[in-house]
């Protein structure tokens, strides 16, 4: 759906409304809104009451909130945790870009109080990564055609709340692993595209100088290394496994040409694509 509201841009802004099973209610943390805007300098929203809990991620720009609480400012990179069952007023005074969602659910409010009783209502993360790219998740999966399963998106709303929960405990490495086995997940499912280190970076909310250690640091190899290993894996795996063309094998994983292909994989292999293919090939008799 697309906004309403006054100092939002439409076109490049977008929203979805939930209605949640009676399992759901009764069983998990579930989805009511969810949505990416980019406001407008002079956007301003007050409520009085909207029966949920607010998670916004700043993408760029700032949000100023008016809260119980306090008031509060959200830089780039922060998140806010917003009780809407009382009156909350935010807005901006400058171009900004946000993801939020709005949930509820029967231990919505005992993550409210614990998060905010550690943190505030507008924090920072150690490494903002994780709990970015389950928001990102959330909304790709409120909008899917197919729909969703209200489990999943429970765990994915968990995910974000427990990365907050345990912000001050020890552990930051370990997030930061969490946050590279996403970059794999993302590598895997995207193969057959070019997969720069800036496009991977910018997926994991890190700079490309942090990506890359941190990357190293997990998996032993560069982003690009890694790559490079995950298509000759594959492609091993379709020569052997499959009749598809070199050209075909090319497209499905991600080399630019049959040179490119051929060259790399015998540089890593020792041999030909076509030759690993006669030596390998598993036939029924066998």
């Amino acid at each position: 759906m697309k906004p309403a509201e006054r100092n939002v841009d439409v076109d490049k802004s977008s929203f979805l409304i939930h209605t949640p099973s009676a399992v759901a209610r009764r069983t998990f943390l579930y989805l009511l809104r969810a949505g990416n805007f980019c406001y407008e300098s002079g956007y301003l929203l007050e409520r009085s009451s909207f029966d949920s809990f607010l998670v916004i991620y700043v993408k760029s720009g700032s949000l100023d909130f008016n809260l119980p609480q306090g008031r509060f400012h959200a830089s780039a990179g922060q998140f806010a945790l917003v009780d809407c069952y009382a009156k909350h007023v935010y807005g901006t005074d400058e171009a900004t870009e946000a993801l939020w969602v709005h949930f509820d659910g029967i231990m919505a409010r005992a993550y409210f109080d614990f998060i905010t009783g550690k943190l505030g209502n507008v924090f920072s993360l150690h490494n903002p990564g994780y709990a970015a790219n389950r928001l990102r998740q959330i909304n790709d999966m409120a909008v899917s055609p197919s729909g969703f399963s209200e489990p999943r998106m429970a765990k994915c709303i968990t995910d974000v709340l427990t990365e907050f929960a345990s912000e001050s405990e020890p552990g930051a490495p370990a997030r930061q692993s969490r946050v590279i086995e996403d970059a794999i997940a993302y590598i895997a499912a995207h193969l057959d595209e070019p997969l720069t280190v800036k496009e991977l970076a910018e997926h994991a909310y890190l700079s490309e100088y942090h990506f890359i250690r941190v990357f190293k640091r997990e998996t032993g190899l560069t982003p690009h290394a890694y790559v490079i290993d995950a298509r000759l894996h594959t492609a091993k795996y379709l020569l052997v496994n499959s009749d598809a063309t070199l050209k075909r094998i090319c497209e499905r994983c991600g080399f630019s040409s049959t040179s490119v292909f051929g060259a790399a994989f015998k540089r890593a292999v020792g041999s030909s694509p076509l030759e690993y293919r006669a030596s390998n090939r598993v036939t029924e008799n066998d």
